[in-house]
């Protein structure tokens, strides 16, 4: 690789558009995915994840827009001539082959002579952990043994990137945590570049090292999962990648000053400025709610649950909304039944107009 292409991206997205007749699918998306980096594209079944993989690996064609990899153009490369393997949700395996051949299959449609091909295949099998299973037929393999083999036959020639489509989706919750430690360790092992496409926010979370919320076909915000989580750009985003509370609230705007008003009370609030007069939403998340005597609004508690390392409570507010608080310390008298009072750090409060756009 030469000096200059370090910074080339592996996969770039300009003003990439798809539809399927009347309906767009994928509407002017922009996206980077940087060498070596693990970009997780998150969102609701038919957003249109699917679909923007699908026209990475050239199985699908777009209506507008290029495709980039390693910085060529391959927006009309056919799908066997770019540098790109997907591993499929259903893993897309042979079943009558044994699993040294199918990891074996990319290296020999390429004409990769026999002995270089074999030892490929058992790096591979070594990356995944299932070199005792080399000889096995894959229709003798668990669900998670056959996810490592489809794993290990994409990344068997070194591709630019791995497309990853939703494949843990089939996996126990147990099996899952094991699969997403095994694909985090040979990526900082190999340094792979893996676009990975998931409806779940905590391999989302937990696997991206930047992370990009679709909804209806648009690309909402892309950021790394603590900008995400701590800097929504908009309430679907706040509400995507976590539990959050909201509240209706009023920005009143009176003789220069503004207030922020909820549940009839004013409270402290950051980035007043450019906020329109009217309705907001205050989003808060559950951890973020405080117990305090010197609480701004009125709560009953309605509900309490113990996990351990919390205690959940249920409260209801005077306007009848309900709210959730995690609360970490010991709250013997927060009881269902009995009145408290809550907060929350400014800087914590999430607000967006009432048609979901950041306000802040």
């Amino acid at each position: 690789m030469k000096d200059s292409d370090v910074h080339v991206s592996a996969v770039e997205l300009r003003g990439v558009t798809k539809r399927f007749g009347s309906r767009t699918v994928l509407d002017s998306i922009n996206l980077e995915v940087a060498r070596g980096e693990i970009v997780v594209i998150v969102g609701a079944s038919g957003c249109g994840k699917s679909t923007l993989l699908k026209i990475v690996s050239g199985i699908e064609t777009v209506d507008q827009g290029q495709v980039l990899l390693s910085g060529q153009d391959c927006t009309a490369t056919p799908p066997y001539r770019r540098p790109v393997h997907t591993v499929f949700q259903n893993y897309a395996l042979f079943p009558h082959l044994d699993v040294t051949a199918n990891v074996a299959f990319p290296l020999s449609v390429a004409g990769v002579p026999r002995a270089e091909r074999e030892r490929l295949v058992q790096e591979a099998l070594g990356w995944v952990q299932l070199e005792r299973h080399a000889q096995r037929r894959v229709d003798s393999l668990s669900g998670g043994e056959r996810q490592r083999v489809a794993l290990a036959r994409a990344l068997v020639d070194s591709p630019q990137c791995v497309l990853l489509d939703e494949p843990l989706s089939a996996l126990d919750p147990h099996l899952r945590a094991q699969t997403l430690e095994l694909l985090q360790n040979i990526q900082k092992r190999l340094a792979t570049t893996f676009l990975f496409i998931t409806h779940d926010r905590e391999e989302a979370l937990r696997l991206g090292h930047r992370i990009g919320v679709l909804n209806c076909g648009r690309l909402e915000q892309v950021g790394t999962p603590q900008e995400m989580y701590d800097a929504p750009r908009t309430a679907f985003v706040a509400s995507f990648l976590g539990k959050i509370n909201w509240i209706a609230g009023d920005y009143v705007h009176s003789g220069g000053s503004r207030t922020l008003v909820v549940e009839g009370q004013g409270v402290p609030c950051i980035g007043e400025n450019g906020i329109a007069a009217g309705n907001v939403q205050l989003g808060i998340r559950p951890e973020d709610v405080q117990i305090t005597i010197d609480g701004w609004l009125a709560a009953q508690v309605i509900g309490r649950q113990f996990l351990g390392d919390c205690v959940v409570l249920e409260l209801q507010l005077a306007s009848g909304a309900i709210i959730v608080a995690d609360c970490r310390e010991p709250l013997p008298d927060a009881l269902p039944g009995q009145q408290v009072r809550i907060r929350w750090s400014p800087e914590a409060a999430h607000l967006f107009a009432m048609n979901g756009a950041m306000t802040k």
